[in-house]
């Protein structure tokens, strides 16, 4: 299932560049390429979502939800459904902003602490939030064909999916993936709960300076005050024995 993600994704990506080589076309020269990859990635990710969830946040339930989005919305485009350039341009604005804000939402922002494929996720989400909102404002600013937009978004849709594809966590005994596989996502996981204890340790020790620091100031302000008191009754007494 993984090797088909993979492979969906790759082809989605590949249709993104076929959109770039053809981007002062309409949409509508390209609406069956881009209608047909979203069919066969949601396809795949219904497949997917049934027999596997995510190692992280077990998304197995979310990516099910995403794939039946993504077979209608490739059915609508291969229905001819969506033509019109303007139209298209903010479907795939629509779509890339929705994907990336709850993608981001699931994110862990610690990023010091997350690994290779979470940080590159995260770029890729970010990056995509950017994008819809140009699109968005496309007339407005640059005005570059709609297909070249979509090409760009459909690259990010399967880079995206790309990384997601390695997070894959088999349920059935029949996907299981071996003991091997088992024991480096173990230790890896072990080595990220070691990250954060030394990173707990570091913040110990700084406190402890700090306060080490502040009792030592503190000291030596009540010495002072003690060495001021007793000069002040010192300088009485000699007044006194001089009355």
């Amino acid at each position: 299932m993984r090797t088909l993600m993979i492979i969906s994704s790759i082809g989605m990506i590949g249709s993104g560049i076929f959109c770039l080589a053809n981007g002062s076309a309409a949409f509508i020269s390209v609406a069956f390429v881009v209608g047909l990859v979203f069919a066969i990635m949601g396809i795949v990710e219904m497949l997917m979502g049934r027999s596997a969830e995510l190692a992280q946040f077990g998304r197995g339930a979310a990516i099910l939800n995403e794939g039946i989005r993504m077979a209608i919305a490739g059915v609508v485009v291969l229905a001819g459904q969506v033509t019109d350039d303007t139209a298209a341009n903010l479907f795939f604005a629509l779509w890339v902003m929705i994907e990336a804000v709850l993608s981001l939402g699931r994110s862990n922002f610690e990023l010091k602490n997350n690994t290779r494929e979470e940080n590159s996720n995260f770029a890729i989400t970010a990056a995509m939030l950017l994008l819809s909102l140009y699109m968005f404002f496309n007339n407005r600013i640059l005005s570059i064909n709609a297909v070249i937009l979509i090409g760009v978004a459909m690259i990010f849709l399967g880079l995206n999916r790309f990384v997601t594809s390695f997070e894959i966590e088999y349920d059935k005994p029949r996907f299981l993936t071996g003991n091997e596989e088992k024991l480096n996502k173990a230790l890896e996981e072990e080595k990220n709960a070691l990250a954060k204890a030394k990173e707990g340790i570091r913040e110990q020790k700084a406190a402890q300076m700090r306060i080490s620091k502040i009792r030592e100031d503190m000291a030596q302000e009540k010495a002072v005050m003690e060495e001021a008191i007793i000069r002040k009754h010192m300088a009485g007494d000699e007044k006194n024995n001089r009355g």
